[in-house]
Order: structure tokens, then C-alpha cells, then sequence
């Protein structure tokens, strides 16, 4: 079974760094429209490889777990507010349902597609952890365990770096997987351009 946890934000704190760009409420739009892609691809995901999992929503924000209900996928209240400790209890969960893998994917990747998980899934054949940098090589946008799993979760600054070092001091395998579409992230200004471009050919749909 694959357990597949997408981390989120309260809304009216995700996005801050749009702040420039975009008022509040077409944020928080912004980030509901990412969490829907990235839930269906997980899904697709799933479906594509014939796998037994569960998609699960963390996140201390009622909206999101409205929608977890209306995607017929699990909430897992994020009682801490703090993503470490959220996906620590998130881990716990699913070995207690006889979870063999966890990947955590990030809220905000508009390009993602079921391929790349397919792809982190498969590389855990042969690694104990598998992680998809960003496009600066520093923050983590997806990572892939095998439970049950000493690595501890270090989300933040320089994520990337420092989950690959604790994994090394683990003795685990570790194994990148570095495609365009997992190593963006809409986490700027000039991304939510590109993003615009992409998807919508006209910036001005994104206010």
C-alpha cells in the first residue's frame, strides 16, 4: 500500500511571497487550484500502477478539509501547524494501516504529472529514499520513503541537503529524481508568470 501526503498551508498564510502580485482571496484561489492538480495526479497516479493507497490532506485549515471530503481522499488536522511534526504524525498513520511507502508531495507543483510519481515509486526498488529538488537543488518539492523508515523529515531551508546528509548518516540509499516538471514550484513572481503563460497564455487570469 502507498500512502501519498500532500502538506497545506492554513490559506490565508500560503502564497506569501505572491503578496506583490495577488490579493489575498486570488491567492488562496491559487493554492486551491494547485491542490486540486496535485490530489488528481496522485490519483491517476495510483490508478496507473495499479496500487492499494491512500492520498491524505495535512493541513490545519478547514477549507482544505472540506475538500479532502469532497475529493474522497483522508484529512489529517495538523494540530501542531508545524510540517516536521505534521508529517511525522502523518508517517505514524499510515504504518498503522500497513503502509509499505509514503511519498510526500508539495502543495504547489502546477506541472506535476502521475509519470513523476510513478517514477519516485519505482526508484524505491532500489533506494531508501528518493527526493525531487527544486529547481535551485535547495528545498525538497517530493520525497519518497519505504516504511518503516528512521529518516527524520527536515523541511525548510536547504531541505534537500539536509535530508540527503541525515539519510547518508543513516546508511540508507538515496536517489534523485530531477525532472522539469517536479522541480518547479509556484514560489515567486516570475514563476506564477511562467505558470500563467503556461496554462492560461494571458497573466491577467491569474488576479
Amino acid at each position: 500500500m502507498i500512502g501519498i501526503a500532500i502538506p497545506v498551508k492554513r490559506l490565508p498564510l500560503a502564497k506569501s511571497r505572491l503578496a506583490s502580485v495577488l490579493d489575498p482571496a486570488s491567492r488562496q484561489r491559487l493554492v486551491l487550484r494547485l491542490v486540486r492538480h496535485v490530489i488528481s495526479t496522485a490519483q491517476q497516479a495510483i490508478t496507473r500502477r495499479n496500487l492499494t493507497g491512500r492520498i491524505w490532506l495535512v493541513s490545519a485549515d478547514d477549507t482544505v478539509a472540506a475538500m479532502a471530503a469532497t475529493y474522497n481522499v483522508q484529512w489529517l488536522c495538523d494540530r501542531h501547524e508545524e510540517l516536521n511534526l505534521a508529517l511525522n504524525e502523518a508517517r505514524t498513520q499510515l504504518e498503522r494501516y500497513g503502509t509499505h511507502t509514503m511519498i510526500v508531495l508539495a502543495g504547489d507543483l502546477p506541472f506535476l504529472t502521475a509519470t513523476d510519481i510513478i517514477t519516485m515509486y519505482d526508484a524505491l526498488a532500489e533506494a531508501d529514499l528518493v527526493l525531487a529538488p527544486d529547481q535551485e537543488r535547495r528545498g525538497t518539492n517530493a520525497l519518497a520513503i519505504r516504511l518503516p523508515s528512521p529518516i527524520p523529515f527536515q523541511f525548510g531551508p536547504d531541505s534537500a541537503a539536509r535530508h540527503l546528509n541525515a539519510a547518508t548518516n543513516l546508511g540508507l540509499r538515496t536517489y534523485l529524481v530531477e525532472t522539469p516538471s517536479l522541480a518547479f514550484d509556484l514560489d515567486d513572481s516570475e514563476r506564477l508568470r511562467q505558470y500563467c503563460c503556461a496554462v492560461y497564455d494571458d497573466r491577467s487570469r491569474c488576479r
